[in-house]
């Protein structure tokens, strides 16, 4: 029953990141704090499914939960934080996943695998994230040399480990939602933010190639995640 699913999600969500104080946290070494996470999530699924003769499953989530939660305090200082993080919240959740299956009617089904849509969603995903990426930095690459700026007074500045790649990925992915959803009002909000503290600082580098290199970057980036949107939406309303 997919009602079960959402009471042990919610429980989960809550006991994870609404319930769990900042200095639970920072202290979870420690065995009270450790003790306090692990019975808050067993107080809010004794509340949520005290009347759905689940307790075995019940047991065997919280045990879980405490295991997962020990071996992340192991791994912390060897696995980077967000692998760690998702890795943690995904085994918390396929963990659920399996238990309701064992003990209750849910079945998880997999016929949306058959369907077009996943596999159009799937390639406009693929094309706005990674081949977009790869066609700008082909287009771009005459323009190399052009992209480094020069610290003023000569002093180094420090920037983010792959940061524009991350970030022009988040812009495409937003720009493809925004054209999916007819929103386009959210497209030239988006440009106004990235204008603001982005084309501010190349302003202040006082570099006119560097800014002219960006702005080539940033409208091809704007207009191939536009246009992989407009396919989309054609083939999805005409086509499918």
């Amino acid at each position: 029953m997919w009602l079960l699913l959402l009471k042990f999600l919610t429980a989960h969500f809550l006991g994870d990141f609404v319930f769990q104080t900042k200095k639970m946290v920072q202290n979870k070494k420690n065995p009270v704090y450790f003790l306090a996470h692990i019975t808050i999530h067993t107080v809010l699924l004794c509340l949520f499914l005290f009347n759905d003769n689940l307790w075995w499953a019940i047991i065997l989530v919280v045990l879980s939960h405490a295991l997962f939660d020990w071996l992340k305090l192991i791994l912390v200082n060897k696995v980077k934080a967000p692998v760690l993080f998702l890795g943690d919240q995904l085994l918390h959740i396929l963990t659920i996943i399996v238990v309701l299956i064992v003990f209750s009617t849910l079945r998880i089904s997999f016929d949306f695998i058959n369907q077009p849509e996943f596999w159009l969603i799937l390639i406009a995903i693929i094309l706005v994230t990674q081949v977009t990426a790869v066609l700008i930095r082909i287009l771009l690459s005459p323009y190399q040399n052009h992209k480094k700026i020069t610290p003023p007074n000569d002093t180094d500045q420090k920037v983010l480990f792959n940061a524009g790649k991350y970030i022009g990925i988040l812009e495409r992915l937003f720009i493809f939602g925004f054209v999916v959803a007819n929103f386009w009002e959210g497209i030239g909000f988006l440009l106004a933010a990235k204008s603001i503290f982005r084309f501010g600082d190349l302003n202040n580098a006082k570099e006119r190639h560097l800014t002219e290199y960006v702005l080539i970057g940033t409208f091809l980036s704007f207009g191939c995640a536009i246009l992989v949107g407009l396919i989309f939406n054609y083939v999805l309303h005409n086509l499918l």
